[in-house]
Formats: C-alpha cells, structure tokens, sequence
C-alpha cells in the first residue's frame, strides 16, 4: 500500500512520464494519498484566487484549477489526519527531526496504516525512523 504526498501528487496532476505510467499500472485500491494533501492542495487554490480577485482572467483560471483540482482529488483513497495520527505526529515531533510539519503529519499517517511514501523528497522523508519511502518519478 501506498501513500502519495503531495509532491507526488503534482507530479501525477501534471503527467509526470515515469510516475503516472507506474500510477495506471497499479490498483487503485492499493493507492492512497491524505487530507494533508487536500487541505495543502486547496489552500494553494484559493490563495491564487484570493491573490487575483481583481483580475477577471486570473480569477476565471483559478477558478477552474480549483474544479479541476477537487475532481482530481474525489478519485484518490483519502487517509485522514485523525487523532491516532496526530498523536504520532506529536511523538515524532519530540524526535526534532528536521522535516517539515505538514511532511511530518504525512509521514505519522503513512507509519500509522504500515505503507510507503510516494514522493521525490526522499531526502526528507528517509528521516523518519522505520518510514518506508519510494520515488516513483525516477527511472527505472
């Protein structure tokens, strides 16, 4: 099973070659990303939005990444950052590991269901003690 953060989701949104091929030869059912992802996903689409209010144009195009980008999403498994999450969470965070909070949340969540971490930020991810970490994006 298989956790994808939210770099690996940009990559798959806009096609990456190796990574989407290695998307659509697995089963859905073994794929998941987190809320983590919807929430970061969402927030950078309204900050568009609320960035270019007064551009008619701007606006319209955030508007329908916006669309696009909740579509996108209601086809994933979605993990939710629950409570047993976030009481890994704060047990890692006490570990002062340096990655990222949002990063550090994905990672409590993937740890706590025993699957792997998709994503090209290896670097931070391998970090974790006993966190299983693949790249999808490089070639085989």
């Amino acid at each position: 099973m298989f956790v994808f953060d939210t770099d690996a989701i940009t990559h798959d949104q806009n096609a990456h070659p190796v990574l989407t091929a290695k998307v659509r030869a697995s089963f859905l059912e073994q794929l998941f990303s987190t809320s983590i992802t919807v929430e970061e996903q969402l927030k950078g689409r309204l900050a568009y939005i609320n960035k270019h209010r007064n551009d008619p144009h701007r606006l319209a195009q955030g508007h329908a990444a916006l669309v696009r980008t909740v579509s996108y999403l209601n086809t994933w498994n979605i993990l939710l950052f629950d409570e047993e999450a976030n009481a890994l969470f704060r047990q890692l965070q006490r570990q002062r590991l340096r990655i990222g909070a949002q990063d550090l949340r994905i990672a409590a969540i993937a740890l706590l269901h025993d699957f792997t971490v998709v994503t090209s930020n290896e670097r931070d991810f391998t970090r974790v003690p006993g966190l299983k970490v693949e790249d999808w994006t490089a070639t085989p």
